[in-house]
Order: C-alpha cells, then sequence, then structure tokens
C-alpha cells in the first residue's frame, strides 16, 4: 500500500517514485482535460492490495489513488490543486536484477515563464523494454503484481530513502501487517412467483489478514536487490450466506481463506501452503484457469476472482534467463462448491425433491492429487505461456439411478482430466490484446436424463481492451467452445457454443464514481447475463454499490434458466 509520500516546499518539484520488479511493456500518462488530474497507466501490473486512497498536504497535490483499471492495467490518478508540468522518468538500472522505478516530477506552472525543469536528479528518459532490468516480486512492497510470471511487478508508492525523525526501530520480532475487509450485500429479485423460491438473498463476507515478515537478513528493507526473502500470511475468513424468506437453506463458514510460507531468491521461488493461483489472461471465462475450484452457489453473479476458493498446495517457479517455469502440486482434492438443490441457483432448482444426493469424493492419497506444469516468456512484445494439468474435475460426474431400492438416486463422483493449455497478450497504444486456448481430454457434460457424458472439448477465448484518455474503458472478449462427439441428449450445450463478454465503464466526478457494465452474450442460443452497476467510492476505504443482474433466453438455455433470478442489488465493501 502508500508507504510514504514526502512533500517538498511550494516552489520545489514533488516526486512519486513507482518501483517495479521489472519494466513494463507500457506506461503511458495523460493529464484530463475537464479536472485537474494526472493520470498514470502502467501495463502490465495488478494490484495484490485493494484500491488505494490517500490523502496529501501539498500544495500541488490534494490525493494520490491507485486502483486496477483493468486486468492487466494498474492506474495511478494524481488529483492536483493547481496546473502544473509533469515528467515521467525511467531510469536504467545498475543490473539485471536491479528494481525498476518510475519517477513521475511534477512542477508548478508559471504561465509567465517556461516550464520549470524537476529537481529531481534522474537521467533522460529510458525506453521502456520488458526483457530487462527483472526482479523478483518479493523484493519490494508488494501492491501491484503481475500473475504469474517472473515479469510479476510490485508497486508502491513514495518509496523514500531519507531517515524520518518518526521512524519507528526495526522489531527484534520482525513486521507484522494487517489487512481485510468487510463485505455486506443484500439482493431482491424483481419479480417474484408463486413456486418455492428465495425472494431476496444476503451475505456478509469478513476477512482478516495478517502478514509476518521474520527479521532474516534478506528481509530488511534497506538490503540490495538480490537478497532472498521469507514471508508468511494467513487470512481468516468469515462467510455467510442466506436465502430468503426462510432459514433452512443458511450456509456459514468460519475458515482459514489463504495461509501460506513464501521464500523467494533472483533464481526461483516457493510458496507451501493454501493460495490462489491464477493462469490464463483473459477475462471472466478463461478456459485455462482451471487450478483452483469456484464458488458456484450464486453462478456466475460474483466475478471471477470472487469466485476463488484456495487450495492446498506446493508452487515453485524457477527463472532461467528470460523464461519463467512453473510446478504446482496439489495433495488434497477440493471441488467447487455449489447446492444441487433447495436454493434458485442450485443445479436441481428450489424445488424440494426426494431425490437422494449420493456423492462420492476422491479419498486423501497422492493417486487423487494434481500436478500442473507451466512456462511462460516474453518474445517480441508477446506474453506467451504454454501450461498442462494433470487433475481431477471440480465438478461431478452425475448418474441417475431409478431403481436403486433406497429410492431413486442421483450419484454424483469425480473423475481425472488432463488439460492442455496456450495463452498470449500484447499491447499497442490504447489497445491490449490477449486470448488463451485450452483443450480438455475428458469433461463431464450434463444431459437431460440428469445422466453426464465424458467427452473431448477444446475452449478458446480471444479479447480486445481499449483504455481511453476521457476516463472511458471497454472490454469484449469472444469465446468459442466445441464438443467432440456430441450427442444430442446434451444439456445446455450445442456442438458449438459462442459467447461473447466483456465490460464497459467509465469514471465520473474526479473518479469518485464509476458506471460500469458487465455482460455475457450466447450467441448461439440468444440468451444474455446483464450487470450494470453503479459504483462510489467518495469515502476513504469504502465502496457503495448499486446494480442489477438480468438474464434472458429460452428456459433450456444457459442463461435463460435463470431469467427469473433478475434482482436488484446494494452492495457495501470497507476496506482496513
Amino acid at each position: 500500500m502508500v508507504s510514504t509520500f514526502d512533500p517538498s516546499p511550494k516552489d520545489a518539484s514533488q516526486t512519486l517514485v513507482i518501483t517495479l520488479s521489472a519494466a513494463p511493456r507500457n506506461v503511458h500518462s495523460f493529464v484530463l482535460e475537464d479536472s485537474k488530474r494526472l493520470v498514470i497507466d502502467i501495463t502490465e501490473a495488478r494490484l495484490l492490495e485493494p484500491a488505494t486512497n490517500m490523502p496529501v498536504q501539498h500544495p500541488l497535490v490534494l490525493r494520490v489513488r491507485a486502483a486496477q483499471f483493468n486486468p492487466t492495467t494498474a492506474r495511478v490518478v494524481l488529483d492536483l490543486k493547481q496546473d502544473v508540468t509533469h515528467r515521467i522518468d525511467t531510469p536504467a538500472s545498475g543490473t539485471e536484477n536491479a528494481a525498476h522505478k518510475i519517477v513521475v516530477s511534477l512542477a508548478p506552472m508559471n504561465p509567465a515563464a517556461p516550464p520549470q525543469k524537476p529537481t529531481h536528479p534522474t537521467p533522460p528518459p529510458q525506453v521502456v523494454r520488458p526483457d530487462i532490468q527483472k526482479i523478483h516480486p518479493a523484493y519490494t512492497v508488494a501492491l501491484a503484481d503481475t500473475v504469474g510470471s517472473a515479469e510479476n511487478k510490485t508497486l508502491i508508492f513514495g518509496e523514500s530513502t531519507a531517515p524520518s525523525e518518526d521512524q519507528e526501530e526495526p522489531s527484534p520480532w520482525g513486521r507484522l501487517n494487517f489487512s481485510g475487509f468487510l463485505l455486506a450485500k443484500i439482493a431482491q429479485e424483481l419479480h417474484e412467483s408463486g413456486a418455492p423460491e428465495q425472494a431476496r438473498n444476503f451475505r456478509n463476507t469478513v476477512r482478516l489478514e495478517g502478514k509476518w515478515t521474520p527479521p532474516l537478513p534478506g528481509n530488511d528493507p534497506a538490503a540490495v536487490p538480490g537478497a532472498s526473502s521469507t514471508f508468511i500470511l494467513a487470512s481468516l475468513q468469515s462467510d455467510y450466506l442466506w436465502f430468503g424468506p426462510e432459514h433452512s437453506t443458511d450456509d456459514y463458514d468460519l475458515d482459514l481463506y489463504e495461509g501460506y510460507i513464501s521464500h523467494a531468491t533472483p533464481g526461483w521461488d516457493l510458496r507451501l501452503g493454501r493460495q490462489i493461483v491464477r493462469w490464463g489472461k483473459t477475462d471472466q471465462i478463461s478456459p485455462a484457469d482451471n487450478v483452483n475450484p469456484q464458488d458456484m452457489r450464486e453462478f456466475f453473479v460474483p466475478e471471477l476472482e470472487d469466485r476463488k476458493i484456495p487450495n492446498w498446495m506446493a508452487r515453485i517457479r524457477l527463472f532461467p534467463g528470460d523464461f519463467t517455469l512453473e510446478g504446482i502440486f496439489i495433495p488434497f482434492f477440493e471441488e467447487n462448491e455449489f447446492d444441487f438443490s433447495g436454493t434458485t441457483w442450485a443445479l436441481l432448482g428450489a424445488q424440494p425433491t426426494d431425490l437422494r444426493i449420493d456423492e462420492s469424493k476422491p479419498g486423501k492419497g497422492l493417486d487423487n492429487s494434481d500436478l500442473g506444469l507451466r512456462a511462460s516468456t516474453s518474445l517480441a512484445g508477446w506474453d506467451v505461456a504454454l501450461s498442462y494439468l494433470h487433475a481431477i474435475e471440480k465438478s461431478p460426474r452425475l448418474r441417475f439411478d431409478p431403481t436403486n431400492p433406497a429410492g431413486p438416486t442421483l450419484h454424483a463422483d469425480y473423475h481425472r482430466q488432463n488439460i492442455w493449455a496456450v495463452e498470449f497478450e500484447t499491447t499497442a497504444d490504447k489497445f491490449g490484446f490477449r486470448g488463451e486456448g485450452a483443450y480438455f481430454d475428458k469433461q463431464s457434460i450434463h444431459t437431460a436424463s440428469l445422466d453426464s457424458v465424458a467427452k473431448p472439448v477444446l475452449h478458446y477465448a480471444l479479447g480486445m481492451d481499449y483504455l481511453g484518455e476521457q476516463d472511458w474503458y471497454a472490454n469484449v472478449q469472444l469465446s468459442h467452445q466445441h464438443v467432440f462427439e456430441y450427442e444430442s441428449r446434451i444439456l445446455l450445450l450445442r456442438r458449438d457454443n459462442f459467447y461473447l463478454n466483456g465490460e464497459i465503464n467509465r469514471e465520473f466526478w474526479r473518479g469518485n464514481v464509476m458506471l460500469r457494465l458487465r455482460y455475457a452474450l450466447d450467441l448461439s442460443d440468444g440468451g444474455s447475463f446483464l450487470t450494470p452497476e453503479a459504483i462510489l467510492s467518495y469515502y476513504e476505504n469504502l465502496e457503495l454499490t448499486l446494480g442489477a443482474n438480468v438474464f434472458t433466453g429460452p428456459e433450456d438455455t444457459l442463461f435463460g434458466r435463470y431469467r427469473d433470478n433478475d434482482q436488484i442489488f446494494c452492495k457495501i465493501k470497507y476496506y482496513f
């Protein structure tokens, strides 16, 4: 998060130092014409922490904000009190493993004189190259990061090397930091029917995260880049989900969310424990992202990153040259979280049923573990990756037994599959291009008779996004899913299924308000899923959202089966 932002005298330049673990692909800055805001977009970068909003007591700058503008771009906004001149410098690092810095220098604009030259000593701007200045993300205070490659970037603001009289002495017990969030969301269906449904639902999630950095030599903030670093992270999550008006479907969990130990060196890093690993480049529909299970109790309503469930696993990454080689080992099976019946989002619907559910999960043992390998690199401005995952499916394969002596029974068990995937990503001016594809040798697909069939499936997605200078962002993504050896009794899917999904948003009121539309369109069957939202982030660390979820399409289609679940919602999220 924000460490310091050192004020300078009124007539001197004000500097903001952004430190990354490698050279970014692109740094784009511009001043918005309708307000005094300097915007800096950094690609590729991903925030590890929630959006940051820090007031600043300085004649030139009102506050500094940082947020994840889109999945691959971190946006830093300086709200200015007056017109300024600015300069962006990218000083060359002394060694390959030195951190990469972006220096933003500000000076008050004097209409009667030429623009003032910044006083911060920086060399001439350097060409941004993605193949130099690499360093592992654990070496700096982590605010921003790009998932899954040696190009991972960390971002800190106002990194100050000057001593401070108020600076605390380092503790002999190391550094301990706490953060977290509190989420409350209530939703009301737009149309209620006489059938047994839940007209409203409520979700309350509280997550508390602690990170301990032991007092090891490599963990000294003043240590030179290249030393090893170690930390332990643990987060506890309380999650309550209610589908009203009855309380029979209440679901409450108090669990360890993430908990792992991380050790990093210039040539490799290792994480052991409960964690989330993101593979793939595309948004929301990501065929290559199959490492972690998902919480599907509300279908696709929560965003992909919010549906992720951490796994117990070991992850190691090696950084030979310009390549990243990654391996994962998951010893214990964890399935997707969903309901067979009893809720409006359940597999069998909200109607009460006498159908017995016989769910058989894989036992604990090496023969039921998952293994994955991934290799990535940058070639002429293109990020590319190949991966292989030998895993058990996260969703069950069903078998309906109407003649079971105990009564009609639905058997659910889990089977092994192999997944080969490829990814790519690049940028061109204000446009970003990305894509990924995965081949599944066996994927369980439901049929109208409540049985499942295992079929080979090819699924790929191609996406493009546009980042404009007038606070506009647009993302569009086309995906195609082909089912080999197709059978007519397969439910909800055709032989070839085409989907269009993405997001359009625009900021207003100096970035304190955002209007956003998330959309997913079934081009094969005509269904759709739309989520319009208005998001207010005026108050520090507080985010208020008012929105709706709207489903359309024939009843026997992927989105149309939920057309009675249209709802409006209000969400409050507070970060601490």
